[in-house]
């Protein structure tokens, strides 16, 4: 999606918009990947969201569908939840060419059956700028005090470029991309799993006609599937393309 139109995960919250408006959106991807690790086991899902912003501020929300199904053989860690709901909200305010934004996300699945809550919030602290002519850079920090999963603190460090590369009629075509590195305070998931620092990026190619835009983007990741916290029966790490079709109102 670009540095506007694609934000390197469902979370990362809306496009920038001045002085009032408002947006809804739907669209399905073939594997949801969030800072490097599939929520749906490889599996495709629908996703939706909507958002509004008056001057600086702004609030949304986005529903996706995840596959967070665990094994039978450990009834005590079953999470089995199939649906996250995300709300979001914080200001932008613009100095010296530089956007910067402030925010809160929480991160919510209903219905989780059992193990360790999955509920979580972070606070988000980042800024924008356009490089030379057209090529936009971001950096975002984010910040939970007790991350999914109840892995304790967590900080994610997110880099960001974006740049126009071509237009056809009324076919915009975007290249951009992301690196981003969590990192956790705690040292162990569980007493016998280490907890990994990792490093994650994608990019690719967004085509924005309209409101419309299908984005087709490679992901990759330094973990390991089974290294935590990309647990090999609940979400996976590593490699991926993946293709994203999104519709704005």
């Amino acid at each position: 999606m670009s540095a506007d139109l694609y934000s390197g995960g469902l979370k990362d919250g809306p496009m920038e918009v001045n002085p009032f408006t408002w947006s809804v959106w739907a669209g399905g991807t073939s594997d949801y990947i969030f800072r490097g690790i599939s929520q749906t086991r490889r599996d495709g899902t629908l996703q939706g969201g909507a958002d509004a912003s008056y001057g600086i501020f702004y609030v949304g929300t986005a529903l996706s569908g995840v596959n967070f199904d665990s094994p039978s053989s450990a009834p005590a860690n079953q999470v089995d939840t199939h649906l996250e709901i995300d709300v979001y909200g914080g200001i932008k305010p613009v100095w010296n060419g530089i956007t910067f934004d402030f925010g809160i996300i929480s991160y919510n699945y209903p219905n989780q059956e059992a193990g360790p809550e999955l509920n979580f919030v972070e606070f988000k602290a980042g800024a924008s700028k356009t490089l030379f002519s057209d090529i936009t850079g971001g950096l975002t920090f984010f910040y939970s005090p007790d991350y999914t999963g109840e892995l304790g603190g967590a900080l994610a460090i997110e880099g960001t470029l974006s740049k126009p590369i071509y237009t056809y009629s009324d076919v915009g075509f975007t290249l951009s991309g992301t690196l981003g590195h969590q990192m956790f305070e705690e040292d162990y998931a569980t007493p016998t799993s280490k907890l990994n620092d990792y490093t994650y990026g994608n990019v690719g190619v967004t085509a924005a006609y309209k409101a419309f835009s299908l984005d087709l983007r490679y992901w990759n990741t330094t973990l390991e599937e089974n290294e935590a916290p990309a647990g090999v029966d609940v979400f996976q790490a590593g490699s991926a393309f993946v293709a994203t079709a999104k519709v704005t109102y």
